[in-house]
């Protein structure tokens, strides 16, 4: 078995959103976040509701897709009917005896069968999650995380790792072949890619009812919700981490034993970006 992986990038998604936009869509939603009750019975007045803490991150995902080339050759034994006052078929000259009104053709089949695969994980306990409505926004490729980083905008970084994508990946285009010889076992890994996708948070506080309320703004999609508390605290040291893509035959033979392992630059060049 080869396997390659090839294509190792990390891509921030380029919110179509303006920030103004963004504080414009959120301040029309404070009287909203504190709820419907809020709303029509203790009716606060939008200037009572004040932002205490604006928060900009970026949550990631992973996304990844491989295809597996399979090329072999195997015997097989084909059953032929044949009318009932058939009682032997000769076949280039070769004579074929007639059984319940069958004959047995002996065969190799040269066959080849290719398979796809697409992933896209969550990043914290690596869980299928469809966020296929956020790949049509327009890429930007990071070379280096930190650039993302500024004293007001975080970086959520997966718990999960690069080979953890790779290893779903391979486990499930890998097959067992019942052959009698094998030209090609090949699993090409296209692509594994962080995605970095943007989102606004917005702590408001009614001071007079000593009440928080949480928007979070997707900026990707302009979706709103909001939820109790105050804005999430993340730990940002992880951005020193060198190990995300952490692919390497001796990490690849743990899920594939005895593979053969080819890694191309894409990877080593992703993960000197991030040294």
């Amino acid at each position: 078995m080869d396997i390659t992986i090839d294509e190792e990038k990390i891509l921030e998604l380029v919110a179509p959103f303006t920030e103004e936009t963004i504080l414009e869509r959120a301040l029309a939603k404070r009287v909203d976040a504190f709820g419907q009750v809020a709303k029509f019975l203790q009716r606060p007045k939008p200037d009572e509701i004040k932002i205490a803490e604006t928060q900009k991150r970026y949550e990631p995902f992973w996304y990844g897709s491989a295809r597996a080339v399979y090329k072999y050759d195997r015997r097989h034994r084909y059953e032929v009917p044949v009318a009932p006052e058939v009682h032997t078929v000769t076949i280039y000259e070769k004579e074929h005896a007639v059984e319940k009104r069958a004959f047995q053709l002996e065969a190799m089949e040269h066959c080849q069968e290719e398979l796809a695969q697409e992933l896209m994980l969550e990043p914290q306990h690596g869980h299928e999650r469809d966020f296929r409505k956020y790949l049509s926004f327009t890429p930007r490729q990071v070379e280096n995380l930190e650039t993302l980083r500024t004293h007001d905008t975080l970086v959520v970084l997966p718990e999960v790792r690069s080979s953890f994508l790779v290893g779903k990946l391979t486990q499930a285009l890998m097959k067992t072949i019942q052959a009698d010889k094998i030209y090609e076992q090949r699993i090409q890994v296209d692509k594994v890619i962080l995605y970095l996708r943007p989102v606004y948070a917005f702590e408001f506080v009614w001071e007079s009812r000593d009440k928080r309320q949480v928007v979070e703004f997707d900026a990707l999609t302009g979706e709103l919700r909001a939820e109790a508390g105050q804005i999430k605290r993340q730990i940002t040291d992880v951005l020193e981490n060198d190990d995300l893509f952490d692919i390497g035959s001796d990490v690849v033979g743990t899920f594939v034993p005895g593979a053969n392992i080819a890694i191309k630059l894409g990877r080593l060049a992703a993960r000197k970006a991030l040294k």
